[in-house]
């Protein structure tokens, strides 16, 4: 029996056929970000190099689908990563960005469908950062919890996290470590999932470090692309370019943990501490926040065995940072 031809593409069905793909792992978990237009995966792409590799691929896939729509719309605006809106049901996230597109996923099954108009498909920054990074880290952290920190390690393996309010100075403190010879792992989200009796530890964004005005003049070689961070003007500097031998690629296991909780002051200083309440207190602001028990409990366990992996200090940054180096060096 011959069937008859559709007389129009009525849903867009055919129009948003996902005829294009890019697959890749962030932290070993295989994703494929598929489309409709080739020219949109030049936000998977980047999105591709702002995670950890793993040796080892394996784990529940995730899946990006991506519309591009044919309906014109008005140029975006500049602030609209402070237009996105955020909601979520159960298992389900939506991001909306208004005419311009929107998003929802689901963690239960792991995929996520995203629908852009022509104008913000144009814009693979904003595509990348704010819709398939967006998805792909919610789905991440149904199995890796996550800490706000900037991260370093040094040449013994020993991984250093610094846990501050923003405009503390942990970026700036991170790079010059760097330059002093330690590998920069992420200014942003260390990423942690238990491996057996150990950690294993990824970063996100890795590769890139975004910096204010004032703190790039401290840094003048660095050139990048500027964006806007809320309140600030900030520029992302691509530092597989500047400092090629001295980023951490890939998820590992540190020889052991050094969790600095850091503040500002008039001299450096280093402080250790035991107390167990007080430093979960201090790393529950800048953790992920389920409201389902099951997951919360299982982000809590693994923020629990990094504090028992770790030794933890009140850090102080003076304004001397040979002062910061030397001290950073000397911890136990």
């Amino acid at each position: 029996m011959q069937h008859p031809t559709p007389p129009q593409d009525f849903w867009s069905r055919q129009a948003n056929a996902q005829s294009h793909s890019l697959a890749f792992a962030p932290l070993g978990t295989p994703a494929a970000i598929t489309a409709n237009d080739p020219a949109v995966l030049a936000a998977a792409r980047l999105s591709a190099g702002r995670y950890s590799r793993a040796p080892n691929v394996g784990g529940r896939p995730i899946r990006v689908s991506i519309v591009v729509g044919a309906q014109a719309t008005a140029p975006v605006p500049p602030d609209l990563p402070d237009r996105l809106v955020y909601a979520g049901l159960g298992h389900w996230l939506t991001v909306s960005a208004g005419e311009w597109g929107h998003g929802f996923a689901n963690r239960q099954t792991r995929q996520a469908f995203v629908f852009l108009s022509p104008a913000l498909a144009a814009e693979p920054l904003l595509v990348s950062r704010y819709f398939v990074d967006h998805y792909l880290l919610n789905l991440l952290m149904t199995e890796w919890a996550m800490l706000h920190a900037s991260c370093v390690v040094d040449a013994a393996g020993r991984l250093i996290l610094m846990v501050a309010s923003h405009n503390t100075g942990k970026s700036t403190t991170a790079l010059r470590l760097m330059r002093a010879g330690h590998t920069f792992l992420a200014d942003g989200m260390a990423l942690l999932k238990a491996d057996g009796p150990g950690l294993l530890v990824g970063g996100y964004p890795i590769g890139e470090v975004k910096l204010r005005d004032d703190v790039l003049a401290l840094f003048p070689e660095y050139t990048g692309d500027a964006v806007q961070v809320r309140e600030h003007r900030k520029t992302v500097v691509n530092l597989r370019a500047a400092h090629p031998a001295q980023v951490a690629e890939s998820v590992f296991t540190p020889a052991a943990v050094r969790l600095l909780l850091v503040e500002q002051g008039a001299a450096t200083a280093a402080e250790p501490l035991t107390d167990r309440a007080q430093m979960l207190a201090a790393i529950a602001p800048n953790t992920v926040f389920w409201d389902e028990p099951v997951a919360l409990e299982h982000n809590t366990a693994i923020l629990n065995r990094l504090l028992d992996a770790a030794r933890a200090y009140r850090f102080t940054l003076g304004p001397d940072p040979a002062q910061i180096i030397s001290a950073m060096e000397a911890l136990e």
